[in-house]
């Protein structure tokens, strides 16, 4: 079974410009870390988990 969940992430570098990313990572802390190897520059990563409907329409838990 694929425990892997859709986020979206954002790189934001000194210069203040922006690299968006949407990718599958099995946690959070997994698509920060492939982010921050991505963009080593990056002063700071975010990343949130996506509400897609695929993703309710699939029972990858509950929507709130």
């Amino acid at each position: 079974m694929n425990d892997r969940r859709l986020y979206t992430a954002d790189a934001l570098p000194a210069d203040l410009t922006n690299h968006h990313h949407h990718l599958r990572a099995a946690s959070e802390e997994e698509a920060e870390r492939r982010m921050s190897e991505r963009y080593p520059e990056a002063v700071a990563v975010l990343v949130r988990l996506e509400r897609s409907w695929r993703q309710v329409s699939s029972g990858s838990g509950p929507v709130s």
